[in-house]
C-alpha cells in the first residue's frame, strides 16, 4: 500500500534539526579560519640581502618584514656587512628600530605584569626573532 499524502514534519522536531545544522556549520567555519591564521616564516638575512640585490624596493622589505613580525638582533658588524652588500638603509633602520622596540615592549610587559598575566602568551604578540648565522 503506498501512500500519496506527503509526511509532515513537527514544528518543534524542523527547529531542533535547523539548530543542529546551524551549529555545524558554524563549527565547521570557525575551523576553516583557525587554518588560515598561520603565518608565513620570516625571511632569512640571505633572502633580505637578495631581495636587495634583486632591486626590490626598501618599503616592500619593510613591509614583507612587518606583515611577518620578523624581529633581527643584529651586531654592528653585520649592520655594516648587510650594508655593503646593498641592503638599503631604510630596511637596516627599521630592523634596528623592530629590535629596539621588542626589547622595549618585553620589558613593558615584564615591568607592568602582575601574577596573574605574567608572561600571558595571549597578551600581546610576540615578535619573531630571527638570529642570523
Amino acid at each position: 500500500m503506498v501512500l500519496s499524502r506527503p509526511i509532515l514534519l513537527h514544528a518543534p522536531l524542523m527547529r531542533t534539526c535547523f539548530l543542529h545544522i546551524a551549529a555545524v556549520v558554524l563549527c565547521l567555519s570557525l575551523l576553516c579560519g583557525c587554518a588560515g591564521m598561520q603565518r608565513r616564516p620570516p625571511p632569512s638575512i640571505d633572502q633580505i640581502v637578495e631581495m636587495a640585490k634583486a632591486g626590490k624596493p626598501a618599503e616592500e622589505i619593510v613591509r614583507e618584514l612587518q606583515e611577518t613580525r620578523a624581529v633581527y638582533p643584529l651586531t654592528a658588524s653585520q649592520i655594516v656587512r648587510l650594508h655593503e652588500q646593498g641592503v638599503p638603509d631604510a630596511v637596516l633602520d627599521y630592523m634596528q628600530n623592530a629590535y629596539a622596540e621588542s626589547i622595549r615592549w618585553d620589558a613593558r610587559m615584564q615591568y607592568e605584569g602582575s601574577y596573574w598575566w605574567h608572561d600571558c602568551f595571549y597578551c600581546y604578540h610576540r615578535p619573531v626573532i630571527v638570529v642570523p648565522r
